[in-house]
């Protein structure tokens, strides 16, 4: 018959979603981060490994791996476009606190951080800068110091060093002592294990405990005591030299016999 008819339909062409999975960063094994995917109404996250849901657009992730996690979203019309985030994961600085050491009470000794870029020691007590790798310490008791050191990708870790704090020995030289000059006294140290006494000029053997003096003016001995752990402590004693008396019987004298005289004496 010929006849003729038209018709017409369109075509409507959606764009894909534009997909945003955030920033590549980096974390430290051990940690977690969370991801944060826009652009859609449909998220799904690969791998699925480490991760808290691949459902949603806002994980928390925390590989032991530098990963790179890829987003497939959907928006309200059906279309689908992707993204991928690398979560690179940075090993812990390998911290050491030093070796374990012992010191006598009073003394100092400086502690050594090793494998980080700033360190953080605690307790802060006793210590000269509690951020530094190689702070100077004064422990009164024996102490655990923990130090937390972090690099340069703000990694952390920590490790611990004890110092042995050893008392002093309790070291006593006897009661200060009274002599005439000429006479010589001995002394006598304990509470330690090898002694020195000073001034060492006018006794018999200045490194026993017990050596002979015998001053010709007052003198202050002092005595250090080691004892076996190394620690010294002193004392000291007091020889007071007193001088002579001035005997004086009085002047030569003649008599008769059978006569008698006073003698004086000052």
């Amino acid at each position: 018959n010929g006849c003729v008819d038209t018709d017409s339909m369109t075509v409507i062409v959606n764009p894909p979603p534009t997909v945003d999975a955030g920033n590549n960063t980096g974390i430290c094994i051990g940690d977690s981060i969370q991801l944060s995917a826009l652009g859609g109404d449909i998220y799904l996250w690969t791998p699925a490994d480490s991760i808290s849901d691949v459902n949603i657009f806002d994980p928390i992730v925390w590989p032991n791996d530098t990963t790179e996690y890829f987003v497939l979203v959907t928006d309200s019309n059906g279309c689908i476009n992707n993204d991928s985030v690398i979560i690179t994961v940075h090993p812990l600085p390998n911290v050491s606190a030093g070796i374990d050491d012992t010191i006598c009470f009073g003394d100092t000794i400086q502690l050594l951080g090793t494998g980080a870029l700033t360190y953080l020691w605690s307790p802060n007590d006793s210590i000269s800068d509690n951020t530094v790798a190689f702070p100077f310490i004064w422990p009164s008791d024996t102490t655990d110091y923990i130090v937390i050191g972090t690099d340069g990708n703000g990694c952390a870790q920590s490790d611990t060093v004890e110092i042995v704090v050893n008392v002093l020995p309790i070291v006593t030289a006897g009661s200060d002592v009274q002599i005439c000059i000429g006479d010589s006294t001995q002394l006598s140290a304990n509470g330690a294990d090898s002694y020195v006494w000073t001034p060492n000029s006018s006794l018999t053997n200045a490194v026993i405990s017990d050596p002979i003096a015998f001053p010709t003016d007052t003198t202050q001995y002092i005595v250090q005591g080691v004892d076996l752990n190394g620690c010294i402590n002193t004392d000291t004693i007091i020889v007071i030299v007193n001088p002579l008396p001035n005997a004086d019987a009085g002047a030569n004298e003649n008599i008769c016999e059978n006569d008698d005289l006073l003698l004086i004496a000052t």
